[in-house]
């Protein structure tokens, strides 16, 4: 399978978020993934968001551990978890004003996975780690990425698929990082 994506880079607009950079992974001319701000890779941003969103089902088979790669738990509620040293629950602390949100945040990643399970089926890639963090994931499902060209404000890209991909049998003795 080959697909064309299309990378934007532009200014934000919007009231709060006014000069802020804005990066928008398109592909067929369809957003599929945006953020905004700076301090982090925001092209990995967007390509991990893709990937995660396209290939749920090959991501679901790896067995490794990748940097950046989590699963998660459809059915968690972080608002249920008990935030640690005060006996609450987050919805509770919340509800005191002894959480500003950041306990809910830490629940939700404290409950997932490295590895998919039988419960961790959603995955996420946190491209903000880097690029080349996400390409060792997307190699790793059999993909590869090439930079094709660009303009002003954007950046074509090429991922081919190998549609032949089997799923690793076991976990190699190598942490990709």
């Amino acid at each position: 399978m080959q697909f064309n994506l299309k990378i934007r880079w532009g200014v934000s607009r919007g009231r709060d978020t006014a000069g802020y950079t804005t990066c928008s992974l398109y592909e067929f001319n369809e957003k599929i993934a945006a953020c905004n701000g700076g301090g982090y890779d925001m092209k990995g941003t967007v390509l991990g968001d893709w990937i995660a969103k396209r290939f749920p089902n090959r991501l679901n088979q790896l067995k490794d551990e990748f940097y950046g790669l989590s699963f998660h738990d459809p059915n968690y509620k972080p608002g249920k978890a008990i935030v640690p040293g005060t006996g609450k629950t987050v919805e509770e602390a919340e509800k005191d004003g002894d959480s500003l949100g950041l306990d809910r945040y830490q629940a939700f990643y404290r409950a997932s996975s490295k590895t998919p399970t039988k419960k961790h089926i959603i995955p996420q890639i946190d491209g903000a780690c880097g690029v080349s963090s996400v390409t060792r994931v997307l190699e790793a499902i059999g993909g590869t990425i090439n930079r094709v060209g660009e303009t002003k404000n954007y950046e074509f890209y090429v991922v081919d698929i190998n549609d032949n991909w089997k799923a690793p049998k076991r976990k190699s003795k190598v942490l990709c990082m």
